[in-house]
């Protein structure tokens, strides 16, 4: 295909009007400068011959070199584009092996002289006039060229500074999260000498209150947070406030910031100005959002340590930026595919295709796409492993793709790609670290795997005597079997509890501990217990991995079933439950981990006086099961009630669960949520109440907005804690 004549033009321009901090520095440097040269670039010098390159004419014409210099004696003042001379003589003597004439060769023109000159305007400049002779720029033209660099000057320093305000705005809302949790742990370390009744303290317990009520606890609309809606979910108001923010100053600033002159010598019209400085503002603001995307996706996320805010809360910002980058990309290709066609047809947009940054640029938008398209909640969970693999694959092409499209920069860009990568290393590496950290021979951890059907529950037992670290609650891990066919999948689990005296030097590796080190040692081996050190785990059987996993625990059922594993970790928070006076545990399923994970803990610790445990159990045999192996004479302390609430009507025949101490409330049905949590807040009275809840999304919802209407209505101090995992 033939090249389009105007594309030697088009082409040279991306490159010089979108290298935006550094370009602009120089034009404000000398603007008068580079504006002669602008209005010069068109008009070609037929004394150096009519077939001379521009870099000929640059430098070898003396009609053009009297020209520029008498451009900047007229229209620049005294020194003025002295930098760009330099500029242009150093290319000259580099290129041509030709210095330029000094600058004083134009004194022996005079004002009359210059006023008898040809004059050139606007219409032959863009006409491309051949001239023989030294020529004067009309005031217009020069005044067209100026303005023209001072608009680009502008728009494309306020493309760099928009894209990193990108970057600005989540280093501000991890500050926050950060200031955040030190007031809450200073207020935590200070309570016991501050009495709640003074004028100062209430105040700010009325502000804490009002926080909670209206802005960090409730679901976005009110009730819906963990439910689905269609393929999709809705995060927890305060990460929709945060988002809707996000959106909003990504709206505004691709959308201000711009400076339109009437007769631009790059970009001709407004309706061209508009399509091109559109669409290159919002290319570079989906760029600058890739380092975030990547940051936020991974597991070992240092933000994570620092703000202690689940995976979960990441997760959603890491998705929600990433749509946002995502839909900038494609106004930027759209914008681009709309100012070729419109510019030379059908074929001058088939020619792009023939240059790399273009058509890179087109593949990494549709391979975004297809990501987005890949990532609904409905794939994410039915068909995990798909989804991962597919998502790091377009990814990993995504990054390649951009590499490309900014190549036309010489680099400048190409960072806003090699960060994201570097990232992905760095959390490929820390996850090794943590698997070494766990067992230096990680390839010989051997757990004991038992599957009930009667409970259908797998209990994995996985020791953990070469481990540099001791297990703590509400830790979860990743766990592949290297037995299994599929030996590269891994898994989330959250421990259930660690058994096993264990007393050698040893450091707790959870993602609070870089900020704060928790001071009391919330151990859950069991003093009686000589056992080796073991971590838990109760695993509810689905598809794919875990029903693999099911087969493999079940083959010498009565007896455990070995098995190789290895294991990533830990990764979550220790929550700081014994701070509480009174819990309440909302919990459904195998969501009863989250309480055996704290219980010997609370149980010992002086400040508790209750813990509730209200748990929804499908199976009457995993009820069984986990009060006779885990629950154990705990139930029957003075601190801990238990309400087991059996959902299977099939099991509804019996009348007791014999294999349940007799503490144990045993209901069926399910749990009546927000009246378990009006109770609880009636009895915490002036005290303070953790409301924990782990189970099926409506019964985390339940829990969530029964917590919102009690706040406000009570002198307790409310928390609401939700323990889930979400991909």
């Amino acid at each position: 295909m033939r090249r389009p004549l105007f594309s030697s033009l088009l082409l040279p321009l991306f490159a010089a009007t979108s290298c935006l901090l550094p370009a602009a520095q120089a034009l404000g440097e000398d603007l008068t400068f580079g504006s002669c040269e602008l209005a010069l670039a068109h008009v070609h010098f037929d004394d150096v011959g009519k077939d001379a390159s521009k870099l000929a004419q640059r430098c070898e014409s003396r009609d053009r070199i009297l020209s520029l210099y008498l451009c900047l004696k007229v229209y620049g003042a005294e020194g003025v584009g002295i930098p760009g001379l330099s500029h242009e003589n150093e290319t000259c003597q580099a290129w041509r092996d030709t210095p330029l004439p000094p600058f004083d060769i134009v004194d022996a023109y005079s004002n009359d002289d210059i006023a008898q000159l040809r004059h050139i305007g606007l219409d032959e400049q863009q006409n491309g006039a051949h001239v023989d002779e030294v020529i004067m720029l009309s005031e217009t033209l020069y005044r067209a060229a100026f303005d023209t660099l001072d608009a680009v000057e502008y728009v494309y320093y306020n493309h760099y500074i928009y894209g990193m305000a990108m970057i600005i705005f989540w280093i501000v809302v991890v500050a926050m999260g950060v200031l955040s949790r030190l007031i809450a742990a200073i207020g935590d370390a200070q309570r016991s000498m501050v009495k709640p009744s003074t004028g100062i303290s209430r105040p700010f317990h009325a502000f804490s209150v009002w926080l909670k009520r209206h802005v960090t606890i409730p679901a976005t609309f009110g009730y819906r947070c963990a439910q689905n809606l269609g393929w999709c979910t809705i995060p927890p108001r305060i990460q929709s406030l945060t988002l809707l923010a996000f959106i909003a100053m990504n709206v505004f600033l691709s959308l201000y910031g711009y400076r339109f002159t009437d007769n631009n010598l790059y970009f001709g019209s407004f309706e061209r100005q508009i399509w091109r400085y559109g669409s290159d503002r919002t290319g570079i603001i989906s760029f600058f959002n890739f380092p975030v995307i990547w940051l936020f996706g991974m597991r070992n996320n240092v933000v994570i340590w620092l703000t202690g805010w689940d995976f979960g809360s990441y997760n959603n910002f890491h998705r929600w930026v990433a749509r946002v980058a995502t839909l900038q990309a494609v106004l930027h290709s759209v914008g681009y595919t709309i100012l070729i066609i419109k510019e030379g047809g059908v074929d001058y947009f088939a020619w792009w295709w023939t240059q790399l940054f273009f058509w890179t640029g087109e593949i990494a938008t549709v391979l975004m796409c297809l990501i987005l398209g890949f990532s609904v909640y409905w794939l994410r969970r039915k068909h995990y492993e798909t989804f991962l693999m597919l998502h790091i694959v377009l990814s990993i092409f995504v990054l390649l793709t951009m590499l490309g499209h900014v190549s036309i920069f010489k680099g400048q860009y190409d960072m806003l790609a090699w960060i994201p990568a570097m990232i992905w290393v760095l959390d490929r590496v820390i996850r090794m670290s943590r698997t070494l950290a766990f067992n230096p021979r990680f390839w010989n951890t051997w757990a004991s795997a038992t599957y009930d059907p009667s409970s259908n529950m797998i209990r994995l037992v996985v020791p953990h005597s070469s481990s540099f670290y001791t297990p703590q609650p509400g830790t979860y891990y990743y766990l592949h079997v290297l037995g299994d066919t599929k030996f590269w999948e891994s898994h989330p689990f959250t421990m259930a509890y660690s058994t096993g005296s264990r007393r050698r030097s040893s450091k707790d590796l959870s993602e609070d501990t870089p900020l704060m080190e928790n001071q009391n040692d919330i151990s859950l081996a069991s003093e009686a217990d000589a056992k080796d050190p073991a971590m838990t785990f109760l695993i509810r059987p689905y598809d794919s991995f875990t029903s693999r996993l099911r087969n493999a625990a079940g083959a010498q059922w009565p007896a455990p079933a070995p098995l190789r594993v290895l294991v990533e970790g830990p990764y979550g928070h220790t929550q700081p439950f014994h701070n509480f006076d009174n819990l309440l545990f909302l919990v459904g399923g195998s969501g009863i981990v989250v309480p055996l994970a704290y219980l010997h803990a609370l149980v010992a610790s002086p400040r508790t006086k209750s813990i509730r445990i209200v748990w929804a159990s499908r199976e009457r045999g995993f009820a069984e099961d986990v009060a006779k192996h885990d629950l154990g004479p705990l139930v029957g302390c003075d601190k801990v009630s238990v309400t087991i609430c059996i959902t299977h009507r099939e099991d509804f025949a019996d009348d007791a669960l014999s294999a349940l101490p007799e503490a144990a409330l045993v209901r069926y049905g399910r749990p009546d949520v927000p009246r378990e949590v009006e109770d609880a807040v009636r009895a915490a009275r002036a005290g303070s109440l953790a409301v924990v809840a782990c189970g099926p999304a409506r019964m985390a919802d339940d829990a969530r907005r029964a917590v919102v209407d009690s706040l406000g209505h009570t002198e307790a101090k409310v928390d609401y804690f939700e323990e889930s995992f979400t991909w």
